[in-house]
């Protein structure tokens, strides 16, 4: 039977093609703009905690991604929030997305936000955010081919480079909170408060916290799970799970309308197998067969054209992360494999049921 199937698929290489290239888009699709939206979600979550504070206070319904929060949150919080027993730190920050490089830009007092545990860790120029002055990390840097004393154009202001630190602070580039608050128009507001708490029992500072601030939202840092939880992401896991119904239908639709298609132009060779006895579950085996013999190439293509893409992606947008773990490769694999052989089933059920005296005097 082995024999007669891959003759069968090297009968017709056009729609064979066909088919392996629209299974492969779909994996790609789960793959690289599920990777995209994890990856993003990822990398903010990690440089977040690499901040070092305990907890972030932001305005009720806030979300982790800072670009979708605005600046409502009044800068006299900071006191208030010191007035807290066991908080030592208090570090307002005031958010603004860049559009010309798809990132964010931090407005932060340099000597508050130094304080944290993540401070800035400057590796090259002047540790400085004085009115026009800009900090980047290296990567940002090396993206832009920036160096200390250059000019960068950012929101539309004209800034001075002024130190590059590393990589790994929450946002890639920092100026001064003042100027950002005068650039964004909001004086006075910030869009969140990184707090740090004393050592010892962090729920217990949470818990005062809470009840300080009954209106605001205290988000907790300590790790990845309980920052998930605290945040709003509105549409993320609806987001995700579209992208993969799209991809399993595109490899649902295409192997039914290929198998389907099949049955008809075969119909006599059907109807000459079941008059030399074989039976409706080897009609349905050879068709079953062909569809995952179609489906693996088209993952093994999907995950090897992903996997360059990713690079790509990642070569020409430096700062853009996109992630591709084994399990979401297997998860990929295992869903256009699956999808593929539910669109055979129908084909091969009414392949099966063929007259075989019909079949045979089909022209």
């Amino acid at each position: 039977m082995e024999s007669l199937i891959t003759a069968n698929i090297r009968s017709r290489p056009t729609r064979t093609l066909i088919s392996v290239l629209a299974v492969a888009l779909g994996i790609i699709l789960m793959l690289i703009v599920g990777g995209i939206a994890t990856g993003t979600l990822n990398d903010y979550l990690q440089r977040t905690r690499m901040v070092g504070a305990d907890f972030i206070l932001q305005p009720s319904g806030s979300t982790v991604f800072y670009a979708f929060s605005g600046a409502s949150l009044p800068i006299k919080l900071v006191d208030k929030l010191l007035e807290v027993p066991g908080i030592r730190a208090a570090v307002p920050v005031l958010a603004k997305f860049n559009s010309s490089d798809f990132g964010l830009v931090f407005g932060v007092d340099l000597e508050k936000y130094n304080r944290l545990s993540g401070r800035l860790k400057v590796v090259e120029g002047k540790e400085s955010l004085q009115a026009d002055e800009v900090i980047v990390d290296e990567l940002f840097a090396k993206s832009h081919q920036l160096s200390p004393g250059m000019k960068l154009t950012l929101l539309n202001h004209t800034f001075t480079v002024s130190a590059i630190c590393r990589v790994g602070s929450v946002v890639r580039v920092f100026v001064s909170l003042r100027t950002l608050q005068e650039l964004n128009g909001t004086p006075d507001k910030v869009t969140a408060i990184f707090i740090q708490a004393d050592k010892g029992d962090l729920s217990l500072a949470y818990e005062r916290l809470r009840v300080a601030f009954p209106g605001f939202a205290i988000i907790r840092t300590s790790d990845a799970s309980l920052l998930l939880q605290d945040t709003s992401m509105p549409g993320f896991k609806e987001f995700l799970l579209t992208v993969i119904l799209v991809s399993t239908l595109l490899s649902f639709m295409v192997i039914l309308l290929a198998m389907y298609t099949t049955i008809f132009e075969r119909t006599r060779e059907i109807g000459i197998l079941k008059s030399l006895g074989a039976s409706r579950w080897f009609i349905v085996g050879m068709i079953l067969k062909e569809s995952v013999i179609i489906c693996g190439f088209g993952v093994l293509f999907g995950a090897g054209a992903s996997a360059v893409i990713r690079k790509a992606i990642i070569a020409a947008f430096p700062t853009m992360q996109v992630s591709m773990s084994a399990r979401d490769l297997l998860f990929a694999c295992a869903m256009g494999l699956g999808s593929g052989t539910l669109g055979a089933i129908y084909p091969a059920y009414k392949a099966a049921r063929q007259d075989p005296v019909t079949a045979l005097s089909y022209e």
